[in-house]
């Protein structure tokens, strides 16, 4: 007989060693904020252990606390969700995906993930989500930035810096959305997914950082006090790394990165960011309204809906947002893949819902070392 329960402490070389097994990952390395042996993540993997004690499958959720606009959303990173070969197509990632997901319904406001999309959908979960992603090449930069002076600036890996760890911390914060990243972990939590962190530096000042690939062709999170450096640092990089050609990164509510690469690159495509499972719209719908109010901006104008059975109601005028867990008596009534598309993806306008144009997708967006 299968039980389902959480890890102990004690089975962190057994999990550990099964999500390897799955995936051939060295999970230490991919993902040491969470693998490191200096972190006991047994409380967020919930096993299948056979009769034997032997463990046979696993999902995990790391949990993240969420900052938009001054909104607290609780949420959960799902992922390692691992089977060991030997007992695929037993049920077990089924039995505690659902587990977990019954678990969160009153405890967070939204689950998120990457994973194969309709894999997922079976459990609720829409791919969506804004993400802009620009290439630039070394032609972009000669042509366009040929009058631009970079002179002093400079990279250094960031927590190599002296007071690295706080600036990065400050940055952090200091967005308007931001997933809440443990100053004393930051070392762990800048190394997910096999990335690094170079500090920006203007004449030995700590001025901004960059998250990028171990070949460094790749930017996935570009952070700079001011954003008149915005510029002076592409160009300063494009140097530095000596790739013809470089990919970054952006939330579509970044303005300034967004207005200074759009002025420059050789091309840009929005893409999906992850898949989310919302589980309570309100809370998502007035905080991510509220985001775009404040930075890309939307029309005034009200809508009405029951999504997945919670009514909601919201409305924007030159105040802000409003948003009541009341439905008109007209409202549409939409279960929760119809509601989730409507609200996260480029495809819901083509829905037969009437809605103000603009207000959606809502800009959800992870930074690639906020994944898990």
């Amino acid at each position: 007989m299968v039980k389902y329960r959480m890890a102990a402490p004690h089975e962190r070389e057994e999990y550990i060693d099964l999500a390897n097994l799955a995936f051939r990952f060295d999970f230490e390395i991919l993902m040491p904020k969470a693998y490191d042996k200096s972190v006991d993540s047994s409380a967020m993997h919930k096993v299948a252990v056979d009769e034997q004690g032997r463990l046979r499958a696993l999902v995990a959720v790391f949990p993240e606390s969420l900052t938009v606009c001054d909104h607290t959303l609780r949420t959960g990173y799902l992922g390692t969700v691992s089977v060991h070969p030997r007992s695929r197509g037993e049920g077990h990632m089924k039995a505690l995906m659902n587990l977990w997901l019954e678990e969160l319904r009153g405890t967070c406001d939204m689950v998120v993930l990457y994973g194969q999309r309709q894999r997922y959908e079976y459990f609720g979960f829409t791919l969506g989500g804004v993400m802009l992603k620009y290439i630039v090449t070394e032609a972009n930069v000669r042509h366009s930035l040929r009058g631009l002076d970079n002179t002093g600036i400079s990279f250094h890996p960031l927590f190599e810096v002296e007071g690295g760890a706080e600036f990065a911390h400050n940055m952090n914060t200091s967005r308007l959305a931001y997933v809440e990243r443990s100053l004393e972990q930051l070392p762990l939590i800048f190394g997910t997914l096999c990335q690094k962190a170079l500090g920006i530096l203007d004449q030995g000042k700590l001025i901004g950082y960059l998250v990028v690939n171990e070949a460094g062709d790749d930017i996935a999170e570009f952070a700079v006090e001011n954003p008149d450096d915005i510029l002076r640092t592409i160009k300063a990089y494009m140097a530095y790394s000596r790739a013809g050609r470089i990919t970054l990164h952006a939330p579509e509510y970044d303005i300034p990165l967004n207005k200074a690469l759009g002025g420059i690159a050789e091309d840009f495509v929005t893409e999906n960011s992850d898949m989310y499972h919302i589980l309570d719209f309100a809370n998502i719908l007035k905080a991510y309204l509220t985001l775009k109010y404040k930075t890309t901006g939307i029309i005034p104008g009200e809508f009405s809906a029951v999504m997945d059975g919670q009514p909601v109601t919201a409305r924007v005028d030159g105040e802000g947002v409003s948003v009541e867990r009341s439905a008109m008596p007209d409202a549409v009534v939409l279960s929760k893949q119809q509601a989730q598309t409507l609200l996260l993806t480029q495809h819901g306008r083509y829905m037969a819902v009437d809605a103000p144009v603009g207000w959606f997708p809502l800009p959800l967006f992870w930074y690639k070392i906020d994944k898990y």
